[in-house]
């Protein structure tokens, strides 16, 4: 393999010493062997740094930094971090607590040789419960479509931080980087600019890795304000950036998906946030085919599904998609 082939995998971590292994064991296992794993420890306080020097001592292809103190907190920064410390021509972001398929570099990269022009590949992905030690089938439904940024955008086809392969020349000539104020949505982000430069990715179908669902993975809490704050964020990009470019259908789709998220910050009593989201849900409103009238009438609803939930605490049931 040569020099110009090495592939860099970049893993944020924090405080998952007892499971990190895993992944470590399954990166060296890879039947392409060229590649260095750069894990970036965003202020673990557990045995993390340990387990690490036990891989580097045994295999120096692992690297093992703790992210500056200048950057922020979190993996968004561990990842760019990672990057700009990185030597590969190729880039796999890796998540520690998820399973590489022995073949997933060499598969990924054929497919990349085989498809010059291609500046990542997506490959498909297992989900995997630990605590039920049930295989729950593929993680997406699909990874392509004929409308690959609108079908990403509306979630119709969907993959993880995990499953692409990319060129780095690619990252580099767009200055792709993870949004470092976003605490969610962040690889949705970030997969929607790369998708807006080039939709000409390669796709392998067959699942290349195994996202692993456990008790420290599942979030307690995603109506936080600054998680709301990013999604908000990041679905204003979307509306502004990409709506125009929707189909019809894409549209209304759209249009639904703000309507319950929406709905949802209602339920949980997050008025503030609603109130933000309202103007996002106008505005995707004037673009969808269908009535004045009907439109009127949808605009009204929402304004008094917020007057009603303000002052008496219900009205939600006024928001129906638009459909």
């Amino acid at each position: 393999m040569s020099k110009g082939q090495l592939i860099s995998i970049i893993i944020p971590t924090y405080n998952r010493a007892d499971i990190i292994g895993d992944t470590l064991k399954s990166i060296q296992e890879q039947t392409n062997k060229n590649w260095e794993c750069i894990v970036v420890d965003d202020g673990s306080t557990d045995q993390t740094e340990e387990l690490l020097n036990t891989y580097i001592h045994k295999d120096e292809r692992f690297i093992y930094v703790k992210r500056p103190e200048h950057l922020p907190k979190g993996a968004n920064a561990c990842r760019n971090y990672g990057f700009t410390i990185s030597k590969g021509q190729f880039i796999n972001w890796f998540d520690s607590d998820d399973i590489m398929h022995t073949n997933k570099l060499e598969a990924q990269l054929k497919s990349l040789s085989e498809n010059p022009d291609a500046p990542y590949c997506v490959c498909q992905s297992n989900w995997f419960d630990k605590e039920a030690n049930i295989d729950l089938g593929l993680r997406s439904r699909s990874i392509d479509s004929k409308q690959r940024l609108e079908d990403y955008c509306l979630y119709n086809i969907t993959w993880l931080t995990t499953a692409p392969l990319w060129r780095r020349e690619f990252i580099e000539s767009n200055k792709l980087t993870f949004d470092e104020s976003l605490q969610q949505s962040q690889e949705y982000d970030f997969h929607i600019k790369a998708l807006s430069v080039s939709d000409n990715y390669a796709v392998i179908n067959e699942p290349l890795l195994t996202l692993v669902k456990h008790k420290e993975a599942i979030s307690t809490n995603i109506f936080t304000d600054s998680k709301i704050e990013s999604n908000l964020k990041v679905k204003t990009r979307v509306t502004k950036n990409h709506f125009l470019s929707f189909s019809d259908l894409g549209k209304l789709k759209w249009l639904e998906i703000l309507t319950l998220y929406y709905k949802t910050l209602l339920v949980h009593q997050k008025t503030t946030f609603a109130k933000q989201t309202k103007p996002l849900i106008f505005e995707a409103l004037q673009l969808v085919e269908v009535s004045k009238i009907r439109k009127y009438v949808f605009m009204a609803k929402i304004i008094m599904a917020y007057i009603s939930f303000v002052l008496f605490g219900k009205g939600y049931t006024l928001v129906k998609p638009l459909t």
